[in-house]
């Protein structure tokens, strides 16, 4: 991780913008509230995901929780082999994954 350069909030605000609004149950706050104040809470996250990717190079644990449930993929709904698991991660989360990803892929 000492490799990489920390996000500006230039690169933050990208990632951002091309976000889904779509939020869990577990985010403090909408996604789309997120955006619209982006002004002032680009700071923050940009720190976020500087100290928490670049810095300690680990993931804040009060972010590593998940709104699990299961969705049936087939019309048997007897059959617990037809349920799937989708785990809904939180905004920030999602944000720190996409920066990682761009980091890779440069």
């Amino acid at each position: 991780m000492d490799t990489f350069e920390p996000f500006t909030e230039t690169d933050i605000r990208q990632l951002l913008k091309k976000s889904s609004n779509a939020f869990c149950a577990v985010d403090p706050t909408p996604t789309w509230l997120v955006k619209d104040c982006l002004d002032v809470l680009i700071n923050p996250i940009t720190n976020i995901v500087n100290k928490s990717f670049i810095i300690s190079g680990c993931f804040p644990k009060i972010h590593e929780s998940c709104h699990c449930k299961t969705i049936n993929k087939k019309p048997h709904c007897n059959i617990l082999n037809n349920y799937r698991p989708v785990s809904n991660l939180t905004f920030v989360f999602k944000v720190i994954e996409k920066a990682v990803a761009f980091h890779l892929n440069k």
